[in-house]
């Protein structure tokens, strides 16, 4: 038997002390706080925790708020992330129970959809036992670059970062921007119905991130994040004419990131594809999933980028 709970403040070192059980990682407390701290989209700990009748951490699922602009207006939705279960607490119903209870805990709170992109181990879950519908795949466009890998190192040897983010941000402070300078209209242009809004609240929590950094570079606003690799996780409005441009732009930057791969990753309808697609060939990246709560939303007018991601 399992006791659950909604998660609190105070849950945060549980959390982290499950994600250590769970991935063999930990992140700092600084990490999960900031992480968790949704409050400027309205709402924050939207989440079940599981523990053992002997108190031990056994699981977690929960979701984060976030806000999404459909036909103009704004909506309170959630991504899921960081579903958890600890080693010696697999295959005993926990991921099923303690999604079902977010679910219910989201629809009371006003949450009108909860979007996710699972990995391959996740999918079946999502899909079979939670009810969730699917609309097709991110696309993962890679550019590939000659550079010293000093990104992809500090990523794998943990005495490296520290200097790798003094690194990269000594290499990016000409081009940073503060909140106010940035052009939210430029980011939250849409063909399509949905996008995730991207206002001072979006850039706030996102900037929160270390190697995260929003900068203008020959007139592109871009929200970037050297982590492995660049990821570019969106790019203020442009037009065709401007593709070739902002691939030997983001090509650049790379070089003097020390990263050797700059990576895209984009729903189909993401009006930034057909430009893309002009300079490389996507390839089949994470499926793009929905639990639906208000069913006005069409979840196949809502389009996705990079920063959407809860770990970006």
């Amino acid at each position: 038997m399992y006791k659950t709970e909604q998660i609190t403040d105070n849950s945060y070192r549980d959390i982290q002390n499950l994600h250590q059980l769970t991935f063999g990682s930990k992140h700092s407390i600084e990490y999960v706080k900031q992480k968790y701290d949704t409050e400027m989209f309205g709402l924050k700990n939207i989440g079940i925790l599981a523990k053992s009748e002997s108190n031990e951490l056994a699981a977690y699922y929960g979701v984060f708020p976030i806000t999404l602009i459909y036909e103009t207006q704004d909506c309170l939705v959630a991504q899921s992330g960081d579903t958890m279960t600890a080693p010696e607490h697999r295959k005993k119903g926990l991921f099923t129970k303690l999604a079902k209870e977010t679910y219910m805990l989201s629809r009371a709170k006003g949450i009108k959809m909860v979007f996710g992109f699972p990995n391959e181990n996740s999918y079946p879950g999502f899909k079979h036992k939670l009810e969730w519908e699917f609309h097709g795949f991110m696309q993962r466009f890679t550019f590939n670059i000659t550079t010293i890998p000093l990104c992809e190192l500090s990523s794998k040897f943990s005495k490296l970062k520290p200097f790798y983010e003094r690194f990269a941000r000594n290499r990016t402070a000409k081009y940073c921007i503060e909140i106010d300078q940035i052009n939210f209209d430029s980011f939250n242009f849409s063909k399509v119905k949905g996008n995730i809004k991207k206002d001072r609240a979006f850039f706030e929590y996102k900037l929160k991130q270390k190697n995260t950094y929003v900068v203008l570079i020959n007139d592109f606003q871009l929200l970037i994040k050297a982590q492995t690799h660049l990821y570019i996780g969106e790019v203020g409005k442009i037009d065709d004419s401007q593709s070739a441009k902002l691939i030997e732009t983001v090509k650049e930057l790379a070089r003097r990131l020390g990263c050797k791969k700059v990576i895209f990753n984009l729903s189909k309808n993401h009006w930034l594809f057909d430009i893309l697609k002009n300079e490389n060939t996507p390839t089949k990246s994470l499926p793009i999933g929905f639990y639906m709560i208000d069913n006005t939303i069409d979840p196949t007018e809502i389009q996705f980028s990079n920063a959407d991601y809860d770990t970006f």
